[in-house]
């Protein structure tokens, strides 16, 4: 029995060893790069399980007349399978804006929210929206490029060879400036309204389901709930400029600038024409948010982080 409890002893000593290094080896890591890694692989999982719904949304913005997300489904299906025609296209740009373009933007946000509101003052919704639009602007701008690879991989009809050959390939013919970074200005308006109104909406509604004693813990179920709230309110709020920058970044675009893109969908569509697209955007944007900003919660625990919603101010240290 003494061995036995003995073992046991030094199996709970040993497990403690390792919790302690992995603690202090990731203490070790600067703040900002494990709020960005643990933003951008929970990210790039959740944004991989719902790729299927991001390409039929950039085919029915791109779809020259109205047509139902079901029918873009099952002619994509009837052509290439489930597989190819819907899951593979653009996946492995997905991954790459998950790990970078929205990393960033949602990794930096708890910093950037902390550091405005120290400035600032007080606690309010303005400076939690202004730094989720700060965080998304600048990420959209600098990782631009794997935005306009992505609509393209994801177009009926890509005839890029891979993903890794469609950056050199669109730089050859359209140039870096006009190429890569086409649409910057879109991509960033729409960044910056995503950002801003789904991470302050997150942070703001888990603030006030605590306060309110709907959820008496951080944990799961406020995370989806805050998660699912903050998904529909930032698609219902993007989805404008969403279209603009689906239609300015693909080839079929024809070399047209977002303000007469703009014009054309108000002359054939009307205002609606901006919402084209929304149910494969919305019920892609809600359910990846469910799974996306407790997968962020759990790394940021994992890596020695507080929760998304905590100030510095308010950590226990």
């Amino acid at each position: 029995m003494c061995a036995v409890v003995c073992a046991h002893e030094r199996a709970d000593d040993s497990l403690g060893m390792a919790s302690s290094s992995s603690s202090e080896l990731a203490s070790s890591v600067p703040t900002v790069a494990r709020e960005w890694a643990a933003a951008g692989v929970g990210c790039a999982l959740a944004d991989t399980v719902f790729n299927p719904l991001e390409v039929l949304k950039v085919r029915a913005q791109q779809a020259t007349s109205p047509t139902s997300t079901a029918t873009l489904a099952r002619e994509s299906i009837a052509a290439d399978g489930f597989v190819r025609g819907l899951f593979v296209p653009g996946l492995a740009a997905t991954w790459m804006r998950g790990l970078s373009y929205t990393g960033f933007r949602i990794g930096l946000y708890p910093s950037v929210r902390d550091e405005a509101l120290r400035i600032v003052g007080g606690d309010g919704f303005a400076t939690r929206l202004a730094a989720g639009a700060i965080t998304g602007g600048i990420g959209a701008l600098v990782f631009n490029p794997i935005d306009v690879v992505r609509v393209r991989m994801q177009s009926v009809g890509c005839e890029y060879r891979s993903t890794v050959s469609a950056f050199g390939e669109v730089a050859r013919a359209e140039g870096v400036a006009r190429g890569l970074w086409r649409g910057t200005g879109a991509c960033v308006a729409r960044a910056m309204t995503l950002s801003g109104s789904q991470l302050a909406t997150y942070d703001a509604s888990k603030r006030w389901f605590l306060a309110h004693g709907y959820f008496n813990e951080d944990a799961s179920p406020l995370h989806f709930t805050s998660s699912f709230v903050s998904g529909v309110v930032a698609q219902t709020v993007t989805q404008p400029v969403d279209t603009l920058k689906t239609l300015v970044m693909s080839s079929a675009s024809e070399g047209k600038g977002t303000i007469e893109i703009a014009r054309d969908i108000v002359a054939k569509h009307g205002l609606r024409g901006f919402y084209r697209g929304f149910f494969a955007a919305a019920a892609r944007q809600g359910p990846v948010m469910v799974i996306q900003m407790p997968l962020v919660e759990a790394l940021r625990s994992s890596l020695g982080l507080a929760a998304f919603h905590e100030r510095k101010t308010e950590r226990k240290t």
